[in-house]
């Protein structure tokens, strides 16, 4: 293989254009590019699955997939490698939404020549790459795995949530952090009926330079088991803004005190909470299952895409507070998100009252809830599956 070879997969059924693409390739000037074909969707996933491929070329529309759905399968089983994709006229809307996703170039069938054709793959391996070390650079360092939680709008239990599978990974023998990234008044002190004397409003008093892994053990609250705690601020003195400087080092700072780190974000994506979210593993979309929440969720993906988080990270959390004859259904609530349902946790009032009373996380106190259940089961895909990592 020469050293500077670009190894493509083709996934086309048409033989005729899969021919041509062939003989483009092999014409191009300024790169030598080494060809496989497929027919079907299938059969190239399993291809692309055994790696060595730089770059794949694809076609969306196939015997056994058509349209975005291609796109989608394809771009999920790997994120990480660059997709040109072949797009008839009646497929370009679909072919730029794909773009809009993660897909580097489309070319439409019968516009394409040599020199067109091998610009794009060059162009999209040398774009990948350079995302690739964007997004590691932007990583915290290897080490804890972050969890980051944002509701689409107040009161839909994402601080409930977050506390709770945090307190999941600690009973799951994996240590753990659960922290409050909020400007003003936390209520994880609520939850476990207690006044921590230090909390993150301590640390955000500090000059950016002098938060850093002492000063962040310094605020942190043990408990019994592998869990600990960095509290949101207790009172209006100690409230204020987070500058996304102060995120950014307060993550470098946590990345290798733990296994995990499960975030709490307020609602309103203030900076602090963009910068957090573009670190995390696994984002988690806390929505109801009523219409209101699902359009205050959608806003909310889009301003999440905007600032850079990937798409790829993002799952929808359904709490389901609404009576079954008036709220959504799951698959309704993930197709108007446009994002995958990673979990559904039954709302559960009482629950969280006698919780609050005891001062133990709800996973704990009664594991065998249906929310309990619920969050559990998320929390063993996330560990067995090693989906934070790999995006989930």
């Amino acid at each position: 293989m020469a050293e500077n070879e670009i190894k493509v997969l083709l996934i086309e059924d048409n033989p005729g254009d899969a021919k041509l693409v062939s003989m483009m390739l092999a014409q191009a000037k300024g790169a030598s590019f080494r060809l496989e074909t497929r027919d079907r969707l299938d059969a190239g996933l399993e291809r692309l699955a055994q790696g060595g491929f730089d770059a794949l070329l694809l076609d969306l529309s196939l015997p056994d997939s058509h349209g975005f759905e291609t796109f989608d399968r394809a771009h999920a089983a790997v994120p990480l490698l660059p997709i040109v994709l072949l797009s008839s006229l009646d497929d370009e809307t679909v072919a730029l939404r794909a773009v809009e996703l993660g897909a580097q170039d489309y070319l439409i069938k019968g516009r394409v020549d040599d020199h067109s054709l091998s610009r794009a793959l060059r162009f999209a391996v040398q774009r990948q790459k350079k995302q690739a070390a964007e997004l590691h650079k932007d990583q915290p360092p290897e080490g804890a795995k972050f969890i980051a939680l944002v509701g689409a709008k107040g009161g839909v239990g994402t601080t409930t949530l977050a506390l709770n599978m945090a307190a999941c990974i600690a009973w799951a023998k994996r240590s753990v952090i659960a922290v409050e990234l909020r400007p003003c008044y936390g209520t994880f002190s609520q939850q476990l009926a207690l006044t921590p004397e230090s909390n993150l409003g301590g640390l955000l008093a500090l000059d950016v330079d002098r938060i850093n892994e002492m000063e962040i053990r310094s605020r942190l609250i043990k408990f019994p088991s592998s869990l600990q705690v960095l509290f949101g601020p207790q009172t209006i003195k100690e409230s204020r803004e987070i500058e996304a400087a102060k995120a950014e080092a307060l993550l470098k700072g946590l990345a290798h005190m733990a296994d995990f780190v499960v975030v709490d974000l307020p609602g309103g994506f203030p900076e602090a909470s963009r910068a957090a979210i573009r670190h995390a593993h696994f984002g988690g979309l806390v929505v109801d299952n009523e219409p209101g929440s699902i359009a205050a969720g959608k806003a909310t993906l889009e301003q999440l895409c905007s600032a850079g988080v990937s798409r790829n990270i993002l799952k929808a959390i359904i709490v389901n507070r609404s009576a079954p004859e008036t709220g959504l259904r799951v698959n309704e609530i993930g197709s108007q998100l446009d994002c995958k349902v990673f979990g559904v946790v039954a709302a559960a009032a009482e629950l969280c009252l006698r919780s609050q009373r005891a001062g133990t996380p709800f996973v704990l106190s009664e594991p065998n809830s249906l929310a309990s259940v619920a969050i559990y089961e998320m929390i063993y895909k996330l560990l067995s599956q090693d989906a934070v990592r790999a995006g989930a």
